[in-house]
């Protein structure tokens, strides 16, 4: 008798956690959804902020070609807003002009594992390289960019 109710308790707390760990797994699933697969070869439409670049790219075999707003993951960019102190705001024109000249000068453009909360999204998350090299890394070693794992109250100013 004091197995089944051993079993019986088991299990009732057994469901809840295995329907927690589904959802769970879902949940990462959902996040971590790559309809483009690979690296892609993009050109420029135009840069709306400095982490966020529209890009025109072909998405399969059949030609179908689609723009996407990337933003550049494990990177912060300076930010021209009213609460920014000055250094931040001269960083984030800088930051501007240096992403808008170093797209416009490179000869190829790629993407790689475009990721999206779902196929319908306007914005996308992927690394952006050109022949020039990785774009946020060219950025952080510009001064206009940093990696997100950098304390975010850290002043702008050197």
């Amino acid at each position: 008798m004091m197995l089944k109710r051993t079993t019986a308790r088991a299990t009732h707390y057994g469901i809840p956690a295995g329907a927690l760990a589904m959802l769970l797994s879902c949940a990462v699933l959902a996040s971590t959804f790559v309809p483009y697969p690979g690296k892609r070869e993009a050109t420029l439409s135009r840069v709306a902020e400095p982490n966020l670049v529209f890009l025109t790219f072909d998405t399969d075999a059949a030609g179908f070609m689609r723009t996407l707003g990337i933003r550049m993951p494990g990177i912060v960019v300076a930010r021209d807003t009213p609460q920014a102190d000055p250094c931040e705001r001269e960083a984030a024109g800088r930051a501007m002009a240096f992403v808008e000249t170093f797209l416009a000068q490179a000869k190829k453009i790629t993407i790689q594992d475009v990721r999206m909360d779902n196929a319908a999204d306007e914005q996308a998350v992927s690394p952006i390289f050109t022949d020039k090299g990785s774009l946020s890394a060219a950025m952080i070693e510009e001064g206009v960019a940093r990696p997100d794992s950098v304390d975010p109250k850290m002043s702008w100013c050197k």
